[in-house]
C-alpha cells in the first residue's frame, strides 16, 4: 500500500479538458425539475438529483425488497471484492506516519475492557465500555458515540443504525467511520485461516451484508472517496477500508495490540481527505449577495444549503440535497447533479463518477468530442471533462486492487481500478418518464435511436447501455420534444476494441434489466461474447416494453404487473458453480411469443404497433426453425417459411437505420390510433410474494464475463420503500 501524503489534494493540479465553455444564461423560467422530497423530510436514495435521472448504480428494481433479501444481496455484491486478511501494520500505511507520539496504549485499560466485554451478557452491554475505551485511547479530534438505539438516516427503505459512530469534532459533526459490534464470534464473516477468507454461513453472510449496507450508505449520503469502518467482537476487532473497487479487511486485532493505538492515532490526526472526505466538495460561499441570488434563482432552491464542486479551475454550485449516491457498494457511483456554473451563470448537468481504468474505455469527454466531430445528432453538448485529484495520491484512484500484494494467500477474485472523474454536460430537464403521451414517448425513443445508430456507424462508438436513465429530452418553445441519448462513459471505441482480444474487453456491459437476451442466457454467460450494435437495438425494445408496462394504459392489475416486471426484467439467477448471473426463461419466451404483450393488452394503438413490429423482427435472433419444426416432411413448408423470415429479419437488423425508420413509419401512419388512452399512467406496484428470491442488481462498468459483475439500473421505479431496521 502506498502511504498518503498530508496534502488533501485541494490544490493538486487536475488534468482537465475543455470542450466548450459557451453556455447561455438560464433564467428561472426555464422548466426545471427539482429533486423530490419525501413527506417526512428524510432524503431516501429514491430521491434524485434531476427528476428520475439517477446514476447507478443505482437500482432500477421496481419492487421493494425485504430486509433479508437486501442483506443477502449486499453480501453477493461484495463477497468477490474482499481483500484480506491484511496485516494491521500494512493497513495502517493508508495513513501518514505520526512519529512524535506523546502517549502509548494503556495495558490496564485494555485488560479492563476485555474483562468487561467478557462479562457482557448481550451486545448492548458492550457499547458503553467500547465507547469509553476508544475515546480515552484516541487523541483529540474524534468523538466515539453509542448510536445503536436511534437511526441516523433512512437509506433504501432501511433504518441505518450503526452501533458506534465516529464523528469529527467540527461544526458539521461529519461522520468519519461506522463501527459495528457483535456479541457472537459466529457472526464474523471473515476467517483468517479459510481459503478465500469470506465465510458462507447464513448469519455471517448477513453480517457482511449489514456492514456493506452501512458503508454503502456512508459513501452515498456524503461526497467521499472512500470510507473506514470496524467490526468488533468480545476479544478482537477488524479494520476495514471501502472504496469503489471493494473492501480491504485486516486480520484479527486484539484490544491491547499497539497497532490498534497506532491506527487510532494515525486516523485521528490524518486530514479529512485521507479519512475519505472529498476535499473538492465544499460549502458554497459567494463573492456577493447578487451572485448568490442568481445561483439560487437558477437552481430554484430557496434558502436550502448549497455546495461548491470544483472541476479543474471551474466551480459549480449544487443543491446539497442532491448528494444522495449509489446504493451499490462498488462500481462507478455516478451522481448526476443540476449545477449552476459560476463562469457562465447558467445551468449544466454535472456528472460525478468513478470511471473504469481500461485500455478500451476512454474518458467520457473524449467520446463526446469524437461524437460531435462526426456530427452525431441527439447527444448533449459536453463542456468540460476531467480526472479529479492526482493520479497516485491514494485518494481519487481506488486502492483495493493494489492491496492484493499484502495478502499472503492468493485470492481468486477479479478487481478493477477506478479513477474519480467529472464531466459537465448540457442541461436536459426531462427524463424519459416525464413524457405526456405515448406519441411523445415514441418520438423521444426515435431520436435516441438515431443518435445511437449514427454513433455506431459514423463515429464507430457503441453505446452499450441503452436503459431508462440514459434517454432524456427537452421541450422546445413550440412544445415539440427532442430526445437525447446520454451517458457514454461505458461506450466502446470500436477502433480500440479491434486491437483487443475478446477476453480482454469489458464485454456485456449494460443495465441488467435491458441487456440483450443472448448476453445473459445460462449457456452463454461463460463465453467471452462481444456486445454488438444489434444487442443495443434489442435493448431499445426491452426499455420500450418496460415503459409501456410501467407508464401506459393496459389491463394488468397491480399484483400481476409487479410479478411480470420482476420475472421479465429483474429476475437474476446465479450459476452455483461459477457464481455468474443469468436471466430466467421469461424474457426470452416473451420476446419469442409476444405472450406478455398479449396479456397486457395495451390500450393505446401506437404502443401496440411499436411493440408488435419491433418484436416481429427482433425475435428472429432467437428462432431456430430446425429445432422448432424438426425434420418432419409434413412441416417442411413451415420450416422453410420460418427460415426465410429469420434471414429477412437478421438482414433488416444489419441496417443501422432500421429502428428509427420503423418508428417513423409508425408515427406517420394515419391508421395508427395514437389518441385513445394516450396519457401517461403511473401504475401502483405491489410487493413480490415471499417465495420469490430477491437479489439486488447494480449498474457496473465491468464485464458480466468477469467475476462478480452485474449492471443495474438507474432508478427505483417509484416504489414505496418499506422502512425496516437493519439489525444491530
Amino acid at each position: 500500500m502506498q502511504s498518503n501524503s498530508e496534502s488533501d489534494g485541494r490544490d493538486a493540479p487536475v488534468a482537465s479538458h475543455v470542450l466548450d465553455e459557451t453556455l447561455p444564461p438560464v433564467s428561472s423560467s426555464k422548466p426545471v425539475t427539482p429533486p423530490p422530497r419525501p413527506e417526512d423530510g428524510v432524503l431516501k436514495s429514491g430521491s434524485t438529483p434531476i427528476k428520475n435521472h439517477r446514476a447507478v448504480s443505482n437500482d432500477f428494481n421496481a419492487i421493494p425488497e425485504d430486509l433479508d433479501a437486501q442483506l443477502v444481496g449486499l453480501h453477493a455484491y461484495i463477497s468477490g471484492r474482499v481483500v484480506g486478511p491484511v496485516k494491521v501494520e500494512a493497513f495502517n500505511r493508508f495513513f501518514p506516519d505520526v512519529p512524535d507520539r506523546d502517549a502509548q496504549p494503556n495495558g490496564k485499560a485494555a485488560s479492563d475492557l476485555v474483562s468487561n466485554l467478557n462479562k457482557a451478557k448481550c451486545e448492548e452491554d458492550m457499547y458503553e465500555h467500547l465507547v469509553s475505551y476508544f475515546n480515552a485511547l484516541c487523541p483529540s479530534g474524534l468523538d466515539f458515540r453509542d448510536k445503536h438505539a436511534k437511526p441516523i438516516t433512512v437509506f433504501e427503505g432501511q433504518d441505518i443504525k450503526p452501533d458506534i459512530i465516529v464523528y469529527a469534532k467540527d461544526e458539521d459533526e461529519t461522520i468519519e467511520a461506522m463501527f459495528e459490534v457483535k456479541y457472537n464470534e459466529a457472526d464474523d464473516p471473515f476467517d483468517d485461516a479459510r481459503e478465500g477468507f469470506v465465510t458462507t454461513t447464513i448469519r455471517a453472510s448477513k453480517t457482511l451484508g449489514q456492514i456493506t449496507g452501512y458503508a454503502t450508505c456512508h459513501q452515498a449520503i456524503e461526497f467521499r472517496t472512500h470510507a473506514f469502518s470496524a467490526l468488533i467482537f468480545c476479544t478482537y476487532m477488524r479494520l476495514l477500508r471501502w472504496d469503489r473497487s471493494g473492501v480491504v479487511v485486516t486480520d484479527k486485532l486484539s484490544f491491547d495490540n499497539p497497532l490498534l493505538f497506532d491506527f487510532l492515532h494515525r486516523f485521528s490526526t490524518a486530514t479529512a481527505a485521507v479519512r475519505g472526505r472529498d476535499s473538492t466538495v465544499t460549502t458554497a460561499r459567494f463573492d456577493s449577495p447578487d451572485l448568490e441570488r442568481k445561483a439560487r434563482d437558477c437552481l430554484e432552491c430557496g434558502q436550502k444549503s448549497l455546495l461548491n464542486i470544483s472541476v479543474g479551475n471551474n466551480n459549480y454550485i449544487v443543491l446539497k440535497d442532491q448528494e444522495i449516491g449509489s446504493r451499490s457498494p462498488i462500481g462507478r457511483s455516478t451522481r448526476c447533479l443540476k449545477a449552476y456554473w459560476l463562469k457562465t451563470n447558467g445551468l449544466v448537468l454535472l456528472k460525478d463518477t468513478w470511471r473504469v481504468v481500461s485500455p478500451t474505455l476512454k474518458p467520457e469527454h473524449e467520446i463526446y468530442e469524437k461524437l460531435h466531430k462526426k456530427q452525431v445528432p441527439n447527444i448533449p453538448q459536453a463542456h468540460l471533462g476531467a480526472d479529479i485529484g492526482k493520479e497516485n495520491d491514494g485518494l481519487h484512484t481506488t486502492q483495493t486492487k493494489r492491496c492484493l500484494k499484502d495478502v499472503e494467500k492468493t485470492l481468486d477474485i477479479s478487481l478493477r481500478t477506478f479513477r474519480h472523474y467529472r464531466i459537465v454536460l448540457e442541461y436536459l430537464p426531462y427524463s424519459l418518464e416525464d413524457f405526456k403521451n405515448t406519441r411523445e414517448m415514441t418520438i423521444v425513443f426515435r431520436d435516441a435511436s438515431i443518435g445511437h445508430g449514427t454513433a455506431a456507424t459514423e463515429a464507430e462508438v457503441l453505446h452499450r447501455d441503452i436503459s431508462n436513465g440514459n434517454i432524456m429530452f427537452k421541450r422546445h418553445a413550440d412544445g415539440a420534444v427532442q430526445g437525447y441519448l446520454i451517458d457514454w462513459d461505458l461506450s466502446l471505441d470500436l477502433n480500440l476494441a479491434s486491437n483487443q482480444s475478446a477476453e480482454a474487453q469489458p464485454e456485456r456491459t449494460g443495465t441488467w434489466q435491458f441487456l440483450a437476451i443472448r448476453l445473459v442466457q445460462p449457456k452463454e454467460i461463460e463465453k467471452p461474447l462481444i456486445q454488438d450494435r444489434i444487442d443495443d437495438v434489442e435493448s431499445f425494445y426491452h426499455v420500450f416494453l418496460w415503459f409501456a408496462l410501467r407508464y401506459t394504459a393496459h389491463e394488468l392489475d397491480s399484483e400481476m404487473l409487479t410479478a411480470r416486471l420482476h420475472e421479465n426484467f429483474d429476475a437474476m439467477y446465479k450459476n452455483p458453480k461459477t457464481g455468474k448471473p443469468y436471466i430466467g426463461t421469461a424474457r426470452r419466451a416473451n420476446l419469442k411469443s409476444g405472450d406478455l404483450n398479449d396479456e397486457a393488452c395495451f390500450a393505446n394503438g401506437g404502443i401496440q404497433e411499436v411493440l408488435l413490429r419491433m418484436r416481429h423482427v427482433l425475435h428472429q435472433r432467437y428462432i431456430d426453425p430446425k429445432y422448432t419444426f424438426g425434420n418432419s416432411k409434413d412441416l417442411e413448408a413451415d420450416r422453410k417459411a420460418a427460415e426465410v423470415k429469420k434471414v429477412a429479419g437478421l438482414k433488416a437488423l444489419e441496417d443501422s437505420n432500421w429502428l428509427p425508420n420503423l418508428l417513423n413509419r409508425i408515427l406517420d401512419d394515419e391508421t395508427v390510433d395514437w389518441v385513445t388512452n394516450e396519457a401517461r399512467v403511473d401504475h401502483v406496484l405491489g410487493k413480490l410474494p415471499n417465495y420469490v428470491s430477491r437479489m439486488p442488481k447494480r449498474k457496473t462498468e465491468s464485464s458480466l464475463h468477469s467475476e462478480g459483475s452485474r449492471k443495474a439500473a438507474r432508478k427505483s421505479g417509484n416504489a414505496t420503500p418499506h422502512n425496516r431496521s437493519i439489525p444491530n
